[in-house]
């Protein structure tokens, strides 16, 4: 039982850490400052690709 227990609070524990990590990503917008660090580094480079067909 003492075992049980253990496993228990290791897994609360787990989940708990994971609930602070989300939360916090989502509380200070990262996931979306992240994909605008990604966006301004790719966008030189399909500035200067050779286009196939006018629009």
């Amino acid at each position: 039982m003492n075992k049980f227990v253990l496993a228990v609070i290791k897994i609360f524990i787990a989940l708990l850490i994971f609930f602070a990590t989300t939360f916090t990503i989502y509380f200070a917008n990262l996931d979306m400052k992240l994909i605008r660090f990604i966006y301004d580094k790719l966008q030189p480079y399909y500035d200067n690709l050779k286009k196939d067909r006018k629009l």
